[in-house]
């Protein structure tokens, strides 16, 4: 009884498992027509700073980076992300989580 319930528990957590998403991004890469590589980092920390703030949550306030000021003062640049074959590379130190 007790390896049945066992059994029951382990193919449980198995299916579970397979329901996660997992959005660990391998690589993050942009395309550019003439930006260098140093460009884009100052740009990219020139929209950080712009898109900047703090944000509510259940549990008190965050600090964060707005997904919506990012995303358009990275293409305002000139920027478009290209994960797959984009030829500027961002570090995975130097990567920016948005909210």
């Amino acid at each position: 009884m007790k390896i049945a319930f066992s059994i029951v528990i382990i193919l449980g957590l198995l299916a579970l498992g397979g329901c996660v998403t997992n959005t660990t991004v391998d690589r993050v890469a942009y395309d550019h027509p003439t930006a260098s590589q140093q460009q884009l980092f100052t740009d990219r920390a020139d929209c950080a700073a712009q898109a900047k703030g703090i944000r509510q949550t259940e549990y008190g306030s965050e600090t964060g980076v707005n997904d919506d000021i990012w995303d358009n003062c990275i293409a305002g640049k000139g920027y478009s992300r290209n994960d797959a074959t984009g030829r500027l590379e961002v570090p995975k130190d130097l990567r920016v989580t948005t909210y």
